[in-house]
């Protein structure tokens, strides 16, 4: 669900030097000690086994990759490596003495931290400071972590069209069923391949997660390179985004006394991650979606492409127009043979916007390129030739463009104790109604979290709270006053459960800060990183946006005016 992409005011950092030994993570035998190679031009790669450190058990082997137990509670199932990539910190840096290393997540659940540091670990660096290591991991049974499940090749996707209309049109239970019904033969095949107490699939909740960053941790300690750090080397360093903020705040409550410099944007509510099907994520999603269109009326014609009439509300009623158009129930009931055709689009369409808002600054153009485009398809009865260039862009919405679901299902369900297991669509309507009553586009939300309702695999080691605790450090939240998937309520509601918690508060759009490009919350980062920062309260202002768009006011009071802070209300 997260983008890496920091401002260009950013520069890069210089590539470091790297000692004359070097391997892939095909070549490293895991190690019980934190041993750094050289691998992939400027990075350092290990795999990690450093459960002794935490439960006294002696060390084997020295190596490059990381193990740790399978099961931290019952070590004798077995062993896991955890991989791990580094972006070293620059000698001499103009940013002060070397403070160590930060781990790194990108998200997901199911995303990989060693593609986030090999692919923009260098700007995470440049943002914290160059006197910072950064160290990308991969959570249990994600990316190179072993063992890991591989059990959706060979799974038919079959997906349905079926969708109807009332108010702003939706999509009905065969969009939902087709997710479930892949849930199904998936859930078999990984119970059979990967469900065994000596596989992964038992042990991939972020608690488990959780209690491996504390061996890589006590490994890093351990090493060299933790023997001469200015911080307290035993103190977890992090920067977390999006499901990497339920994996911090996790580790925060499981193990406050081991808490360093541990920031977390995008906040993610445990609770609501829990137990009710993440239903309350979206509640600033419209709001994007209507600022979209407070956007493109200040940039003008020359440069927003949707552009129309006078004010943002005439933009918004000719994207209205396209919108209400695809009404599969009317054109089902009217004999249309491109009824199908109709329904797949209003998927396609809802899940664009979807991509789009996480990403404004990015998307916005293109999203508009869009809208423009759909119009022409439906004048000229090219609605199927539409949804496949908007596919082609955004990914196939459907079930055919699942990537790794077995990943992501298999933290999420197990991180909701299997609540969901067994339960019928018709169980789970509440939850989806409130997706649908959150966002005009919100149903399609749920796709990841579908599956849940046929995974069968367990976990004995999960973590369900209380979330909270005093933490060695204080710890950092970072919000934006519209992300449209981890709204700023999730870190007004769970800040103060950690003592002395600090905030900061970007007025700005999308998911994380890096989809804002604002300065003042990147300087803040940076400040609580380097220990310059003072106070608990931090406020920047909105900045630029997209169409290069500098607004007067705040977002909240540019929507008002323009009569769209609440899109379903014209409904």
């Amino acid at each position: 669900m997260s983008s890496w992409k920091l401002a260009a005011a950013f520069a890069l950092v210089g590539l470091r030097a790297v000692g004359a030994q070097n391997c892939t993570f095909d070549s490293i035998t895991p190690s019980r000690d934190l041993v750094w190679c050289s691998c992939e031009g400027h990075f350092f790669c290990a795999k990690l086994d450093v459960s002794y450190l935490s439960h006294g058990i002696p060390p084997l082997i020295t190596n490059s990759i990381s193990q740790v137990p399978l099961d931290y509670q019952n070590p004798s199932l077995g062993r896991a490596s955890v991989p791990l990539i580094k972006i070293a910190a620059t000698a001499g840096s103009p940013d002060g003495p070397y403070r160590g290393a930060i781990l790194i997540n990108p998200g997901g659940p199911g995303a990989s931290g060693v593609e986030l540091a090999r692919n923009n670990g260098t700007t995470v660096q440049v943002a914290a400071g160059s006197n910072f290591d950064i160290i990308g991991f991969d959570p249990r049974g994600v990316g190179l972590s072993e063992p890991r499940p591989n059990c959706s090749a060979g799974i038919p996707k079959h997906q349905s069209g079926a969708l109807s209309g009332r108010d702003a049109p939706r999509v009905v239970d065969a969009y939902y069923q087709q997710f479930i019904d892949f849930g199904k033969e998936l859930g078999k095949k990984c119970q059979a391949q990967t469900g065994a107490d000596t596989e992964a699939g038992p042990h991939m909740t972020t608690a488990v997660t959780a209690r491996d960053m504390l061996s890589i941790v006590e490994a890093f300690s351990a090493s060299p390179d933790g023997n001469r750090t200015v911080l307290d080397s035993s103190k977890l360093n992090y920067y977390g985004v999006s499901y990497g903020t339920m994996l911090g705040q996790t580790f925060a409550s499981m193990f406050p006394g081991r808490v360093g410099h541990v920031a977390i944007d995008g906040v993610v509510d445990p609770a609501n991650y829990q137990a009710n099907f993440t239903s309350g994520s979206i509640y600033h999603l419209d709001g994007v979606l209507g600022a979209f269109f407070v956007y493109c009326h200040a940039a003008g014609p020359d440069v927003c492409s949707f552009y129309s009439g006078n004010t943002p509300k005439d933009i918004f009623s000719r994207w209205n127009a396209s919108f209400v158009q695809l009404d599969p129930q009317r054109a089902e009931a009217k004999g249309w043979a491109n009824a199908t055709d109709i329904g797949l689009a209003l998927v396609t369409l809802k899940v664009s916007i979807l991509s789009a808002v996480v990403q404004p600054l990015a998307e916005f153009r293109r999203i508009s390129d869009v809208f423009v485009a759909l119009e022409k398809a439906i004048s000229s009865s090219a609605i199927a030739a539409w949804t496949e260039q908007t596919n082609a862009i955004y990914g196939d919405p459907n079930v055919g463009g699942y990537v790794n679901p077995e990943q992501t299902l298999g933290v999420l369900c197990s991180d909701q104790s299997n609540v969901w297991y067994g339960k019928s669509l018709e169980d789970i309507q509440p939850l989806l109604d409130g997706l649908k009553d959150n966002s005009i586009v919100g149903e399609v939300w749920s796709r990841a979290m579908l599956g849940c309702l046929e995974w069968p695999i367990r976990s004995n080691d999960v973590f369900r709270g209380p979330y909270g605790g005093n933490t060695s450090y204080p710890m950092l939240f970072v919000s934006n006053t519209f992300d449209p998937t981890t709204p700023i309520e999730n870190a007004i509601l769970n800040a103060p459960k950690y003592v002395n918690a600090r905030r900061v508060t970007i007025d700005g759009m999308g998911h994380t800060t890096t989809a804002t490009n604002n300065r003042c919350g990147f300087g803040a980062i940076r400040s609580y990183f380097q220990d310059t920062m003072c106070g608990k309260e931090h406020y920047c202002p909105l900045e630029l946006g997209p169409f290069n768009v500098q607004l007067n006011g705040t977002i909240q009071e540019n929507l008002e005016t323009a009569g769209l802070s609440n899109l379903r209300s014209l409904y």
